[in-house]
């Protein structure tokens, strides 16, 4: 995100992905959402309607990335 020229930051929060954005949407003032899945038939959060549940929760815009098996790698250690 820091390459594309994006503020970001990162914390651990709770194990359900739901309570974890409300949880940081009520930390943070934010301008969008991002997350990020496996594609639909391989997402737990996609069957648990992750994204549309994070929607209702919040007015600010949530984008849904899905990840490209394909082409994906794993990001560096730091």
């Amino acid at each position: 995100m820091h390459q594309a020229g994006m503020l970001s930051s990162g914390m651990i929060g709770d194990p359900d992905p739901f309570t974890a954005c409300v949880n940081a949407l009520e930390l943070f003032r934010v301008d969008d959402v991002v997350i990020s899945t496996l594609p639909d038939e391989r997402s737990g959060w996609m069957r648990a309607n992750l994204i549309e549940r994070v929607k209702g929760a919040t007015p600010v815009p949530v984008e849904h990335v899905v990840v490209d098996l394909a082409t994906a790698t794993a990001a560096p250690a730091a």
